[in-house]
């Protein structure tokens, strides 16, 4: 039987919330309610976006209060940056260490992460002959999602 949309979102919450305390990482409320509104967007959603969601929850917070909670998400790998967006999605795999790459649709926002080196690899090997330091890499690509593809091409789905 399939998770609904809610169960789904709560095992991910828990599954962070456990990989924070076994590593000693503190998941405060605020770093915790904007991590679960990144989880329950489902696309990507910027820091004011962000500030939108948690109103209801909180009253008015600053911006800088969104983005140190943002940057704590960041540096403990529980969210990534997408860059063309300037906005930030849940991680598919908190605590392990890995590159990925996107699919964004361009008709529903949708955004996918595919983790692997089977591409990030090669491209960071690369670099280094033509004397070129990586520090990061973001492969993001932009398209359309299945079913948006199918409604472009006027198939029902």
């Amino acid at each position: 039987m399939a998770l609904s949309q809610a169960e789904h979102h709560a095992i991910r919450l828990a599954h962070a919330e456990a990989h924070a305390a076994l590593h000693g990482l503190a998941l405060t409320p605020l770093r915790r309610q904007v991590y679960a509104a990144i989880v329950e967007s489902e696309r990507p959603v910027g820091a004011y976006e962000l500030l939108d969601a948690l109103e209801p929850q909180r009253g008015r917070v600053p911006p800088t209060t969104v983005y140190r909670a943002l940057d704590f998400l960041l540096a403990h790998g529980f969210v990534h940056r997408i860059e063309s967006k300037n906005a930030y999605v849940a991680c598919c795999e908190i605590g392990v260490p890995h590159r990925s790459q996107f699919l964004m649709c361009d008709g529903c926002g949708a955004t996918v992460e595919i983790p692997g080196d089977e591409l990030a690899g090669p491209l960071s090997h690369s670099a280094p002959a033509q004397g070129f330091e990586v520090h990061r890499q973001v492969i993001e690509l932009s398209g359309l999602c299945a079913l948006c593809a199918r409604a472009a091409r006027g198939i029902q789905p």
